[in-house]
């Protein structure tokens, strides 16, 4: 962990999130569905698959390309990983979800393995040409792809913090 920390600037915390070392910070959109997989009549191999296909669908939103592979999360055409998916499941119900680099500072990701494949590197929103977007607008666009995606969903509502914590 000492080269994760070298230049300090953040902090790292254990999860139970499937994966490896993941990155979350500013300039992504970090996204953790809590949903009971029976109630949307989904296992957790399409879970996954679902929330892949939310990401391209909302990077297609941006004229970007992303695609599936062999390894986890969401890489676009030039074989860089644009979003990570890590879950976890306990009783049917998820926990964690995805991190999406929209103009997240790429620099982070030379400290950590991603998917535990040295080889590969990151990229974000302005890496496949895409400037001027923010967090916030994607966001909308990934929720209202997963709100319809969902079986007892009939759309989205935006709250406030206060609302969402119980202030």
């Amino acid at each position: 962990i000492a080269h994760l920390r070298s230049g300090g600037g953040t902090d790292f915390y254990e999860s139970l999130r499937g994966g490896q070392t993941t990155f979350h910070g500013p300039g992504q959109l970090t996204a953790f569905l809590i949903l009971n997989l029976k109630t949307h009549g989904l296992t957790s191999r399409v879970y996954v698959e679902f929330l892949e296909t939310s990401v391209i669908a909302t990077l297609a939103h941006y004229g970007i390309i992303g695609t599936r592979t062999e390894n986890p999360g969401v890489w676009t055409s030039n074989g860089k990983k644009i979003a990570s998916v890590g879950v976890h499941l306990r009783r049917y119900i998820t926990g964690f979800g995805i991190g999406l680099n929209v103009d997240t500072n790429l620099e982070w990701f030379e400290r950590i393995v991603m998917c535990g494949l040295p080889e590969k590197k990151a990229t974000n929103f302005e890496g496949e040409g895409v400037k001027g977007v923010e967090v916030e607008e994607v966001g909308r666009v990934f929720a209202e792809i997963v709100a319809k995606g969902l079986r007892s969903v009939d759309g989205i509502e935006q709250v406030g913090e206060r609302e969402a914590v119980g202030a």
